[in-house]
Order: structure tokens, then sequence, then C-alpha cells
């Protein structure tokens, strides 16, 4: 008897518990459909069991903050970018220039604190001292003319023999060298620049990276970003100036860009001054009676360095002012954004959002397409 009542209990439960996981929630002990949820059955008071779908149900999957993935994007690409720059920095700087100026465009999706303390102040470092180190150059020796031997004017003593290379002697000016440090010249460094910009765009879209103005970052990265986001990192890569391209120098046209001018000084020949003896009321030029001396201005060598760009060959850009960047745009301010045609900055057009702007009120500007500048 008592075992058949505990097998018929067993079948009500067993029974109950299928009708809780089919959503009918039934009380096991008087048989009665109790609300579901409940824990106690509101007709005997029991305590209702739970079903075991319901105890083995998986957690429910957390939703992954949006803005922390992007974070985490952006880092990384700031630092593959910066990794980059500095293992090219010393084999081609041109090229480095452009990683770490992207490596600064990428940090602006950043919030404040994601970074290790001083990146920023390394990257700009960095550029400064790639920029510096394109500027240099090699001048050739005026006073061996590249050869780095010491010069003897035979001429002096056979009058016909001219000017000699002694072998075996340095000159006293570049100590053998040939060349002495200076500058490039700018048009060789503008150069230098665009095909450096050239080689980190094949590099980059060789990697699968996406553009974004004249920044690259990787395609996961690029279809996060909104609007906002994309002027921030848009702008924040430098648009150059058409005519010196980030230079921030045009040629000296003084002197043409070489950075010597012929000397001024009065009587100076090629370096040496000439000094007629005075015969009679008139001057005149007797045999063997010129005397030569080499000019204090030009020490001999019959140039001096340009006094306008001190030697340097250029000269601060007249279109940019020096600043090397390209004009600001007009429309947007720099921004970069402006408000969208289509919402006029509402973000939803009759109650719905709007497909142009995706409910953010602005859109990238029109005239210089998120740049914040025109380049011509």
């Amino acid at each position: 008897m008592r075992k058949g009542c505990f097998v018929a209990f067993a079948a009500m439960v067993f029974f109950a518990v299928s009708l809780w996981a089919q959503g009918l929630v039934i009380c096991p002990a008087c048989g009665r459909e109790v609300d579901e949820g409940a824990a106690v059955c509101g007709h005997c008071k029991k305590k209702l069991p739970k079903a075991a779908a319901e105890q083995a149900k998986p957690p429910a999957a957390v939703e992954p903050d949006k803005d922390a993935v992007l974070a985490k994007l952006a880092a990384a690409a700031v630092e593959s970018s910066a990794v980059q720059a500095r293992e090219l920095e010393e084999r081609s700087p041109e090229v480095a220039l452009h990683y770490y100026l992207n490596a600064m465009a990428l940090m602006r999706l950043l919030p404040e604190g994601t970074l290790r303390p001083g990146v920023g102040e390394a990257l700009l470092a960095g550029r400064v001292r790639v920029m510096r180190f394109l500027a240099r150059g090699r001048d050739q020796c005026r006073r061996c003319g590249g050869t780095g031997r010491y010069q003897v004017n035979l001429g002096k003593v056979d009058g016909k023999s001219g000017v000699r290379s002694a072998s075996g002697v340095a000159c006293p000016d570049c100590k053998g060298l040939g060349s002495h440090a200076g500058f490039r010249e700018v048009d060789k460094l503008k150069t230098a620049i665009l095909q450096g910009r050239d080689e980190f765009e094949r590099s980059r879209m060789v990697a699968g990276e996406v553009r974004v103005g004249r920044a690259f970052m990787p395609a996961a990265l690029e279809a996060m970003l909104s609007n906002r986001q994309r002027a921030l990192v848009m702008t924040g890569m430098p648009v150059p100036c058409p005519a010196c391209q980030l230079t921030a120098r045009q040629s000296c046209r003084a002197c043409r860009g070489t950075g010597w001018v012929k000397c001024d000084y009065p009587g100076c020949r090629q370096g040496v001054l000439q000094k007629e003896r005075m015969t009679g009321a008139r001057p005149e030029r007797r045999l063997n009676e010129e005397q030569n001396r080499r000019c204090p201005k030009c020490n001999g060598l019959g140039e001096i360095k340009c006094a306008v760009c001190q030697g340097s060959k250029g000269v601060a850009c007249d279109k940019c002012g020096g600043s090397g960047l390209a004009a600001r745009c007009q429309r947007c301010m720099g921004s970069g954004l402006m408000t969208c045609t289509k919402c006029r900055g509402t973000g939803a057009v009759k109650g719905v959002l709007c497909a142009e702007c995706k409910g953010e009120g602005v859109i990238l500007c029109t005239t210089c397409r998120g740049e914040g500048a025109r380049a011509r």
C-alpha cells in the first residue's frame, strides 16, 4: 500500500515538473495550477520544486561594452604604429615619420589614462627627431671641391699649371672628408617625405588596414567609429601644405637653394684681392707688379653664405607661413563636422532615426571631407 502511494506521488511530481517545463506550473502536492515563478503553492501552501530545465538554464550572456572594445582596439593600433616607427627610424626615417603621425591621430580615440604614461610625449619627440634627421644633409667642401685633398695653385709658380690636388695632404677645411654637415635641399626633402608617404600607404594596405582620411586603422576598429570619432582621427592627421609638404620651407630665391652667393667684398675676384700700383697720374697695371692676397670676407673661396637663409638653402614657406600645414577649412572651422542637412541636427526625421547621421545630428564636412583642412 505504502509502496503504491509512493509510486503515485513520484509520478505526480514527474508530471508536474514536465508541465512546468512546458510552461504550466502544477503543484505536485494538490495537483492544482499555480502562478509561474511562484515558490509556494497558493492552495496547499506546499513548497514548489524548481524545474530541471530552469536549474540547467545557462546564465545570460553579458553584452560587451562597446566603448571598452573600441578603446582596446585603438590602443593596440597606436602601439603597433609606434613600434613600426621606432623600428624604421634609423633605416627609413621618411617612412617612420608617417607612422608617428598615424599613431598620434589614433591616440585621439583613447580616453585619458588608457596608455602607459609618457607614450604621447615619446611620439611627439620621435616626430621632431625624424624631421630633424630628414632636414640634415652634407654640403660639398668649397675649399677642395669635394676631393678632400689640399689644393695647391701651381699657376703662381709656372703661370700655366693651375690648381692641383696635393696627394696625401688632407684639406684643412673638411679634414679630408670632402663635405661638411649642412642642410638637405628643400626639393629633395619634399621628395623624401612624399616617397615615405607612398611606402607607408602601401605597407598599411598590404597589412589589411583601411583608410580613414589620411590615417590607417584595422577594419574592426573602423566599423565601430561614429561620425564624431571619425572626425577626431581625420583632423588629428595633418594635411600637408601643397607647396612645402610638411617641411615648412621653400627654396631660398636669393641663393637659388644653394646656400651660397658670390662674395661682395670690394676688389674680390674669386677669393683674391687684386690691387694695382699707381704710376704717374693714372693707375696702371704693370708686368709682375700685381699684389695678390686672400679676401678676408670669403677667406679665398670667392663665395659667402647667403645672408637670407643663413646657408640653410631654404626659408619659411610663403603659402603656409612656415607651419607646413594646409589652410583650415572655413566651412567647419577645422572640426571636420557639420550639422546634418537631412534632420537639421535633431537626429530624427518624423520620429524615425535619421539614416544620414545615424542619430548623431552631425556628418562629416562636405567641403574638406572631415579632414578639417583643404589641401588645394
